[in-house]
């Protein structure tokens, strides 16, 4: 595949997942896909077992160790090789701990990577008005302990203020909607 081309679709060779025997199959990129057959055709195991269980290995594989601990891993799908699949997630209907605040992004945790990232590289407004640009010194400014934690210091007109940190971006603080509440719903 030339450098500068996307791939356009997973290519699965040598799939050998339950009633699967030896099964290659290119599925398109970017597109809605279903799969169909007869019951027992290997519907689930193409989709469960080889795609989901790829992309949910390699999608695991990128988090730090502490996260990967607390999510139950999925095996190495029975296959010679999987190209171009991106990362996967499989979400139950209900979640085991229902609740209006359990989301894709609390229970993947990416919602604390976010809130990390919006509080050291975002783009703060002092209280005269002026955008900050991100920079190393916001950063450090949230590591700070104590009272100073989170103040920075307007390049344009000096005024010292508090930066939001990672908790004023949660919806179960002070960053929730007044409104909804964090759940997005008005009543």
């Amino acid at each position: 595949m030339p450098a500068n081309k996307l791939p356009d679709h997973i290519e699965v060779v040598g799939g050998k997942v339950n009633n699967l025997k030896n099964i290659n199959v290119n599925i398109p990129l970017h597109k809605f896909v279903a799969i169909s057959g007869l019951s027992g055709s290997g519907k689930s195991s193409l989709a469960m077992g080889i795609l989901y269980s790829e992309g949910a290995r390699r999608y695991l594989d990128s988090l730090a160790t502490y996260t990967r601990r607390r999510i139950s891993q999925v095996g190495r799908a029975n296959v010679d090789s999987v190209t171009h699949i991106p990362s996967a997630l499989a979400l139950r209907q209900r979640p085991t701990v229902p609740g209006a605040r359990s989301t894709v992004g609390t229970m993947t945790e990416i919602f604390n990577v976010l809130r990390l990232m919006y509080s050291r590289l975002g783009s703060p407004k002092c209280p005269t008005g002026h955008q900050v640009p991100p920079t190393i010194k916001i950063a450090e400014a949230m590591d700070v302990m104590g009272d100073q934690m989170g103040v920075i210091t307007c390049p344009t007109c000096g005024v010292k203020f508090h930066a939001f940190g990672a908790e004023d971006f949660a919806f179960n603080s002070d960053g929730a909607c007044p409104q909804c509440e964090g759940l997005g719903i008005t009543k």
